[in-house]
């Protein structure tokens, strides 16, 4: 990514785009090669960006936590029927939720999905449930428009260490 795009894609200037790439690029997280005027930074290959991703994800879930108790209740209620990894996607990891949405969850693997929905009805929330089997989900990651939308934008509930390992490498 470019400087540029990480400035567009969150809430700060390029300056603290620039400051925060360049952090991770001494942590050895990130690489950047230089091309003309412009950088371009990319994630290392390893376990140590890994890591830090790991790290990151669980960070937004927390932060999903402690801005949405409510949501958080109802979640940890759903995560015991989800066997892989499980996302909310859409408007409640954009933070722009309000209190006529529904949750969307994405799961890769298996889940009791009449289970979720019926945790669903008990909390007067609609759920939106996405199931990709895991063969599937691991073969069309990097290619299928719906996973690419999920991937720009989730918090993991469950399965983080998988779901991770399978995007980054």
């Amino acid at each position: 990514m470019y400087i540029r795009e990480v400035s567009r894609c969150l809430p700060i200037s390029r300056g603290t785009a620039q400051t925060a790439l360049e952090y991770l690029e001494a942590k050895q997280v990130l690489r950047s090669v230089t091309k003309g005027r412009t950088r371009l930074f990319s994630l290392r290959v390893g376990d140590h960006a890994r890591d830090f991703c790991t790290l990151a994800e669980v960070y937004r879930r927390i932060c999903l936590r402690e801005e949405e108790p409510f949501l958080a209740g109802v979640i940890s209620r759903i995560v015991p029927h989800i066997e892989g990894s499980g996302a909310v996607f859409g408007s409640h990891a954009e933070g722009t939720a309000d209190e006529e949405s529904d949750l969307d969850l994405f799961v890769a693997g298996e889940c009791r999905g009449e289970e979720i929905e019926r945790i669903g009805k008990i909390y007067g929330l609609k759920i939106h449930l996405t199931v990709y089997p895991l063969k599937i989900f691991d073969r069309d990651l990097h290619t299928d428009p719906f996973l690419q939308e999920v991937l720009r934008n989730h918090v993991l509930i469950k399965g983080t260490e998988y779901f991770v390992e399978k995007a980054v490498g």
